[in-house]
């Protein structure tokens, strides 16, 4: 996790970021799916000008954290695609206060032993 300056005003953005270890691209299409709710990492490789594993990369990291989901979708004539889609607030806001509590706990902990 990344240094939080305390005496800067920060925005949830911030929050997640350092939280979760974000990279700007991957704030950046977190943004993006906060807009237009699901996507297929296709779309996102031409509206950011990335090539597509730049993209995949962006949204494996942002599901494995919570903030989206991933889903297959199964083509009639055979195969699939996948699409993703943001996590409701909610359930962020939770995954996010969890992960907070556990640091806080940690840190207290680690005190202790000083």
């Amino acid at each position: 996790m990344k240094h939080i300056p305390i005496d800067e005003d920060i925005c949830c953005n911030d929050v997640i970021q350092y939280i979760f270890d974000l990279n700007k691209l991957d704030i950046e299409i977190y943004q993006i799916l906060k807009k237009i709710k699901k996507t297929r990492p296709q779309t996102l490789s031409k509206k950011l000008s990335r090539e597509r594993s730049t993209i995949y990369r962006s949204l494996q990291k942002l599901n494995k954290v919570g903030l989206c989901t991933k889903k297959t979708n199964k083509i009639k004539t055979g195969g699939y695609y996948y699409t993703y889609e943001i996590n409701n607030s909610e359930k962020i806001k939770k995954n996010l206060e969890h992960c907070i509590e556990n640091w806080y706990k940690k840190m207290k902990d680690t005190l202790q032993e000083l």
